[in-house]
């Protein structure tokens, strides 16, 4: 097979390529540490010394058989021995690719030759478009060959357009399909480890990267190249750096797995520099050392006292993209990477401190641009991005006088009792005369009062919707008791509960939780404390909301954009996600809203512009209120009750415990108005006799993985990380069904009396049916599985469905007009299906209906022959 001379040169050859090579590129990505000086950020020589120490101890764990330090002594004996002259790495390997063939495995070249020929002049036939007839060949020659690896090595490598890097090639076309044939061999472990030994993976990995990488992934899986103790083809990743080809290093040693055996300088820094976004991403794919490492760099790069452009001026990189590395535009590159790799802000005081400054003055802007904030919880907002910080502290004042808030910005001077030192001479001035004023008198009547022309906040609340319940009737749920009471009041038949939630405002570094959850009944607010009953509840006690509230059929649930606030819920509380799966009657008012509000414009007479303008009789001059403009809940409650709400609180910190009053009426009002706006939605629909459904299914959104989520599933490493969780769902929701009567038990139906509605995942079981006379409703692929809801109640057919929407449609139908396929064969599914359901098929049945229309052909055929008579009757 193979010769065992050649594991001693390729040896002697992998030497060479740690010495020379390795020397080449530490020398030509080489960064001095004191190039960068940091104030308790990240410095560059932290960030050296960390990614050294992990490439240190990465090496020592690897296979310590195949690393230089191990095979130095012998190989310099054998190196005596053969006195060979010393030639360049590059040089060595390719007379080592030259000679691999001959002399590593037994392969018949003429045979090889008249394969590869007969091959090439099917391909490149002009006469001829169609190549299947290539593939056809070429899985006869694999089965035939002892070992086809090395067959196709050997046909790609003689290819005419090997070194073409496009997948419509002749040479990707024989990789193609040698990595489809391999998959339906079922190759064992014992098979591949004869058929693929560490040359012939070596030789296939130089094959996929001498020109290009197209074909790399395909290799990379078809010759199982990445493996623990891989670490002898480092040589090839070594040979890129030291031609600074770092995308294709970047490639490759991120297929392979091996980032650890390298600084976070000599590959991920070289692509940061050349704006290769994506590639880096895929670099430190599924490895958490090298993306820490990688977001430490960034924040190193973002601190305001390192040297930037004296550090780009100083390495050695080709292609360094400088417009693309400005400090905010690395910042926003940092903050993304955080987040989508759980990385702690602790880790990355740089970038911390630049997002916190950034949300500061958003909060600026909302406070004194928009007016869209509270006092409280603006105030609160800016403490929680602030912090201890002194430099934001700073920043805080010299924002304040920007928008001329004087008085606003020696407020917070003696708030964070900074010293005057560090204050702008403006307002050091203005606090020492503020200290020493003594207190202001009211003004006389001949003085006038400005304060006497503005708005009242009675007069702002009076423009808003106000909560009709007392406040002693908002319960505040923080213990075990109080929410098994909870559960009970809201699991009481016929009930109507109004549901809302919501969590603090997150600016780009912080993980989002539901910090309060409100359940409203007609005469009770509950406000459950999620942060604090997730100390004392159990899984158990949280599985109950969902199967006592939102399973119950008993309880109609009300929500207002309900896909966020369920998905935010199943992010905070995993254990809901499964139980949740069962959800019955709950409406998003959103929808519903939108099927009334299309045919009733006006609900309600638009007075606002009246209410806006108030006149002042003294002046003559029209003082105007102008508010933000309404959106979402608060427009609906304006149409719906002649009001909207007033959101100044909702943008504020639900995880700071005490609420304050102004949060606990806004969070109370937000859930109890639901019920009032439901009521009038629903009173105009039976008024204006509208055909539609008062409640609507809800979608399932919330329970699909969205784009953040598979990236960071992607960036896991883990493949088929979604058809894993499909199947692990379809597990651990076990379908059940309804006793059935066995066949010989019960009567027979005909198949036209069975009919069945199916979706877009059945489609080829419901022409099948179809074609056996029964009654199918086929959806179309642009309908969803609530489509096929509103069919089964209208048109009273049997859903047939699969997987875990199963779950969710019976919970609106019920378990008798739903039925979960079992079979994944079309035919066997057709078996089950007439099987179950006792459907005895006769000859007659056999086409009876359109496979098209779901026509009764039967029925078509009589109405023909009657038009055909009364025509023949009219013309006599």
């Amino acid at each position: 097979m193979y010769d065992d001379n050649l594991s001693d040169e390729f040896d002697d050859l992998d030497l060479e390529f740690h010495g020379e090579s390795a020397q080449a590129s530490n020398a030509s990505s080489h960064i001095e540490p004191t190039i960068w000086t940091t104030s308790g950020g990240n410095s560059w020589s932290t960030i050296a010394e960390s990614s050294r120490t992990s490439a240190e101890s990465s090496q020592t764990s690897a296979n310590s058989s195949w690393t230089p330090s191990a095979k130095k002594s012998s190989h310099q004996s054998q190196a005596q021995k053969k006195k060979k002259p010393q030639a360049s790495s590059q040089t060595s390997v390719q007379s080592w690719a030259d000679k691999f063939l001959q002399k590593t495995v037994e392969l018949d070249e003429v045979q090889a030759k008249r394969k590869l020929d007969t091959l090439d002049a099917m391909w490149f036939d002009s006469s001829t478009k169609d190549k299947s007839k290539v593939a056809t060949l070429l899985k006869q020659y694999f089965a035939q060959e002892p070992n086809p690896f090395a067959l196709v090595i050997y046909l790609i490598e003689k290819s005419r357009d090997f070194h073409v890097g496009k997948t419509t090639t002749f040479a990707y076309s024989i990789m193609r399909e040698f990595n489809l044939w391999c998959k339906k061999q079922n190759y064992s472990a014992d098979q591949l480890e004869q058929l693929l030994s560490r040359d012939t993976k070596l030789r296939a990995l130089e094959m996929c990267t001498r020109y290009h990488t197209t074909m790399y992934n395909l290799v990379l899986q078809t010759y199982c190249l990445r493996h623990p103790g891989n670490n002898y083809m480092l040589p090839v990743i070594q040979r890129y750096l030291s031609k600074k080809k770092y995308k294709e290093a970047a490639v490759c040693a991120g297929g392979l797995g091996l980032q650890d055996h390298f600084d976070i300088r000599e590959i991920a820094l070289p692509l940061v520099l050349q704006d290769k976004v994506n590639l880096i991403e895929t670099y430190v794919q599924g490895n958490p050392v090298q993306q820490k490492l990688l977001v430490q760099l960034l924040d190193g790069m973002c601190d305001k006292n390192s040297k930037l452009d004296d550090f780009l001026s100083s390495v050695d990189v080709p292609n360094i993209k400088r417009d693309k590395l400005q400090r905010k535009t690395l910042s926003k590159l940092a903050a993304r990477l955080m987040k989508l790799y759980d990385i702690s802000s602790e880790h990355c005081p740089n970038i911390n401190n630049a997002r916190a400054y950034g949300a500061l003055k958003y909060l600026l802007y909302k406070r004194f641009i928009e007016g869209g904030m509270g006092s409280g919880s603006w105030e609160e907002m800016v403490m929680n991005a602030i912090g201890d910080k002194e430099d934001l502290q700073d920043q805080l004042i010299e924002q304040l006088m920007c928008y001329n808030e004087v008085a606003e910005a020696v407020r917070w001077t003696n708030i964070y009792n900074i010293p005057d030192d560090r204050l702008p001479p403006q307002i050091a001035e203005e606090r020492r005369r503020t200290a020493q004023a003594p207190q202001v008198s009211h003004p006389t009547v001949d003085e006038e009062d400005w304060d006497a022309d503005t708005i009242s906040e009675a007069d702002i609340n009076a423009m808003y919707y106000q909560l009709k319940l007392p406040i002693s009737e908002i319960e505040m749920v923080d213990s075990k008791e109080g929410y098994h009471k909870c559960l009970h009041t809201l699991s009481q038949p016929y009930t109507i509960v109004g549901i809302d939630s919501e969590w603090r405002p997150s600016f780009g570094t912080t993980q989002q939780r539901v910090g309060l959850m409100q359940f409203a009944v007609m005469d009770h607010i509950f406000l459950l404390d999620i942060p604090q009953l997730m100390t004392v509840l159990s899984p158990d006690d949280w599985r109950g909301l969902a199967t006592e509230v939102f399973c119950n059929r008993a309880v109609l649930k009300l929500g207002y954009g309900l896909d966020s606030d369920l998905k935010m819920l199943v992010k905070t509380l995993s254990c809901l996600k499964e139980s949740l799966l069962g959800m019955c009657r709950t409406v998003d008012l959103e929808k519903l809203a939108q099927k009334v509000i299309d045919k009733v414009i006006n609900f309600l007479p638009d007075n606002s512009d009246e209410e806006e303008m108030k006149d002042d009789d003294d002046s003559g001059v029209n003082i105007t209120f102008t508010k933000p403009p309404d959106r979402g809940l608060s427009e609906l409650v304006k149409q719906c009750l002649g009001k909207p709400l007033n959101k100044a609180e909702q943008m504020s910190d639900w995880e700071r415990r005490p609420l304050r009053q102004p949060q606990i009426i806004y969070a109370a009002l937000d859930a109890y108005v639901l019920i009032e706006v439901y009521q009038v939605l629903t009173d105009t629909a039976r008024r204006e006799r509208m055909n539609i459904d008062l409640e609507p299914p809800l979608s399932m959104k919330w329970c699909k993985d969205s784009k953040k989520d598979k990236q960071k599933m992607k960036a896991k490493g883990i493949p088929g990380q979604k058809q894993a969780a499909k199947q692990l769902k379809k597990q651990s929701l076990p379908v059940s069904r309804p006793e059935v009567t066995p066949l010989g038990q019960r009567s027979e139906i005909a198949p036209g009396d069975l009919r069945v509605v199916v979706d877009s995942m059945l489609q080829g079981l419901g022409r099948h049916l179809r074609s056996c006379g029964v009654d199918v409703h086929i959806l179309d692929n642009h309908q969803d599985h609530y489509a096929t809801i509103e069919i089964c109640h209208k048109e009273h057919r049997i859903v047939l469905t699969k997987g875990s929407p199963f779950q969710m449609i019976r919970a609106h139908v019920g378990e008798e007009m739903c039925y979960h396929v079992e079979a994944v064969n079309v035919r066997e599914q057709v078996l089950e299906v007439l099987s179950h359901f006792g459907v005895k098929v006769t000859q007659k049945d056999i086409f009876s209906r359109c496979q098209v229309c779901n026509g009764d052909i039967a029925l078509y055929l009589i109405h023909a022959k009657k038009r055909s008579s009364f025509s023949n009757n009219s013309e006599r």
